[in-house]
């Protein structure tokens, strides 16, 4: 956050810290986040003064902020906090965004997406015209007000005045800061509707539209929100989507609401995976719980990841393995930082030792020593198959992936083995005899009712809420059929009569 001596009119004081590369770098305190450390450069007084000065300088044909067509007052504003280097997202983006194209960027959060945006479209805004000229929507309260800082920060260098619209404020003070004339409304997609059906905010005039982590949108359950705002905005606006994954659904709403867009990747694939053995089993949908059931009990006490494609899924999944025994939890959209960092402590400290997590929930996640990675659906992209299982077989260490293939996921299944090369072994399994599909569990008919990436949902209330470290109560039903089970998780006796479908037998875990 901003400190009590503002930044923004002094240039903030140098401390060394090392950046990703180990190099000694001046910590910023405006551009923290995703722009961290994007783009600075080393302090001149901190370098030896015994170096030698006729070695050629590596960063001598770097293209440096001055050398794109930013407007004077952003490149001097640039200057003052320490940014001369662009990043590489930076770097491409820019030019493209100045030239008024759509842009689809794919790139990870920390990579200086935020500056990407932000600076080209804060010199296309006008500062004489009052009413909102530009919109980002951002997945999070946090990474809103963290945009709306950086945004601050270049649009005072311009006269641009930025309002943070975001839900858990209170909504006087977001108005206020409308009713005083922004230019740029940064916010996310629920609170921004709100405003937007009650009239407290028209987007007739938007000429730039930035979605920022459209796959976490996608994964929290925002894309219907999102879609409803693109609708009221005007359709020769310029439309940015940045993402680390372009999931189905993602490309649906770039198809319907962008003109060519230009695509722009700095993700990193690795190229080869030779200390992980890859294998896939062939199996129901229905049947992938028992063979993870087999999997952990065969490998007690070691670590796995297992990823689904939903946030339902991982739900459903978590419930099945808790209510068993096994030490598991689950990251999803859904949960908040606290109940995220408990989670990750846990599997850090081997309390928890099964991890399922959606794509999204587990972006950023760094824990050695992962014994193996199950692909409990079958990733969409290539890309995401290669990330997915790149959690194992760290630091030189062996490790194991399996991927559960459903009839349903042939076709994506086909395309990753035959794009990434990678020598993938099928493993034959049975589901155990006597097991029968439960009622209960997610029905899939195919990918339109399957319910993936944003699909149809139930209309049931979500329970998605962060699990309290005691002992779970039965007082209350629970989606995805968890109710009535008994201690073993199995299914229940008989068909007849509701009284106890939603009751749970007493806690005796």
């Amino acid at each position: 956050m901003i400190s009590e001596r503002s930044p923004l009119h002094s240039v903030p004081t140098e401390i060394p810290r090392s950046d990703v590369f180990g190099h000694s770098c001046p910590y910023n305190p405006i551009m923290h986040g995703d722009d961290f450390l994007s783009g600075l450069e080393d302090s001149h007084e901190n370098r030896s003064q015994n170096e030698d000065q006729d070695r050629p300088d590596p960063d001598a044909e770097k293209v440096r902020f001055n050398d794109l067509a930013l407007p004077v007052q952003i490149h001097d504003r640039l200057l003052e906090n320490g940014f001369i280097y662009p990043t590489p997202i930076q770097e491409l983006s820019i030019p493209v965004a100045l030239e008024g194209k759509d842009l689809i960027g794919k790139a990870e959060t920390g990579t200086g997406k935020t500056l990407a945006f932000t600076a080209p479209i804060m010199g296309k805004l006008d500062p004489e015209r009052v009413g909102i000229q530009a919109l980002v929507l951002c997945p999070t309260r946090e990474l809103a007000q963290q945009v709306e800082e950086v945004a601050s920060l270049l649009g005072e260098a311009v006269g641009i005045r930025v309002a943070l619209v975001v839900g858990g404020i209170h909504a006087a003070q977001q108005l206020l800061q409308l009713r005083k004339g922004a230019q740029m409304v940064v916010g996310t997609p629920g609170r921004v509707l709100d405003f937007l059906n009650s009239g407290k905010i028209r987007l007739g005039w938007v000429e730039h539209v930035v979605l920022d982590e459209a796959d976490r949108m996608l994964d929290m359950g925002f894309i219907d929100d999102v879609t409803k705002i693109l609708e009221h905005t005007p359709p020769e606006r310029q439309t940015c989507l940045f993402s680390a994954t372009l999931p189905p659904k993602i490309k649906s709403l770039t198809r319907k609401f962008m003109k060519k867009p230009e695509t722009i990747s700095t993700i990193k694939e690795m190229a080869t995976v030779p200390e992980i053995d890859q294998k896939f089993v062939r199996c129901q949908d229905w049947t992938k719980k028992y063979w993870v059931h087999e999997l952990l009990n065969a490998n007690p006490g070691e670590t796995c990841i297992i990823f689904c494609n939903t946030r339902r899924a991982v739900i459903e999944l978590d419930r099945d393995l808790w209510g068993r025994g096994y030490p598991a939890g689950s990251l999803h959209g859904d949960h908040d930082q606290e109940r995220r960092f408990k989670v990750l402590e846990g599997f850090r400290d081997r309390k928890i030792t099964t991890l399922v997590a959606t794509d999204v929930a587990a972006r950023g996640l760094d824990v050695e020593a992962v014994a193996r990675v199950v692909n409990y659906d079958v990733p969409d992209e290539v890309e995401t198959y290669v990330h997915r299982i790149g959690r194992t077989g760290r630091a030189g260490a062996r490790g194991e992936s399996f991927s559960l293939v459903d009839p349903a996921d042939k076709l994506s299944w086909n395309r990753i083995v035959s794009e990434t090369g990678f020598s993938i072994s099928e493993e034959e399994w049975s589901p155990p005899k006597g097991v029968r599909p439960d009622p209960r569990d997610r029905r899939r008919r195919g990918p339109s009712a399957r319910g993936r990436h944003g699909g149809p949902r139930s209309s049931g209330p979500r329970s998605s809420g962060p699990r309290s470290s005691g002992p779970r109560s039965g007082s209350g039903p629970r989606s995805g059929g968890g109710g009535g089970r008994a201690k073993g998780g199995g299914p229940r006796r008989g068909s007849g009569g509701t009284g106890n479908r939603n009751r749970r037998s007493k806690p005796g875990r």
